[in-house]
């Protein structure tokens, strides 16, 4: 009898209309105590392992893919811009689609890609650079935040360095 009568006034209260701490203006519940889950590296499915250098990507575009895969979709390059860039909103600006982009080049030992944003090229563009084998550097060049210099990523906290981001080997 106890059990039906905690279960009736527990549906009374849902059903009244009262707004609760955890209810967002919408009737959903809010989000107040969401953390998002981690970036989990990406891994590559049994038996389809990376097999293409990286420099076959020389020449093309970042979203051209080679062999099936676009160049920021290789578990490397994914893994190497997670491992460089603990921002995950500059990550997705940097794989973003919507800007301009030119073909990807070789710098030294490096393959690289540039992007911009869109119409703001000259004050807002990235360069990916990747070693074979993974080892990655993010240039991000912003020139509202940091003037004539860019942030370059790899691994820990950026550093400052003259110039906007290399666009060419």
């Amino acid at each position: 009898m106890r059990l039906i009568l905690l279960g009736t006034a527990l549906l009374l209260a849902a059903c009244s209309g009262e707004k609760t701490a955890d209810t967002a203006p919408d009737g959903g519940v809010a989000a107040s105590n969401f953390t998002p889950p981690a970036t989990q590296l990406p891994k590559p499915i049994a038996g389809q392992a990376q097999t293409t250098p990286i420099t076959a990507y020389i020449g093309k575009y970042p979203h051209d893919a080679v062999g099936g895969v676009g160049f920021f979709d290789r578990t490397d390059v994914a893994n190497g811009l997670i491992a460089a860039v603990g921002d995950e909103t500059l990550r997705r600006r940097v794989r973003d689609r919507s800007g301009p982009e030119t073909p990807i080049f070789k710098r030294g030992t490096q393959v690289a890609a540039w992007g911009c944003e869109a119409h703001n090229c000259g004050d807002h563009n990235w360069t990916v650079l990747v070693e074979p084998g993974g080892k990655t550097e993010v240039c991000y060049h912003d020139t509202e935040a940091t003037g004539d210099r860019s942030r370059w990523y790899a691994g820990g906290a950026p550093i400052l360095r003259a110039g906007a981001c290399p666009t060419e080997g």
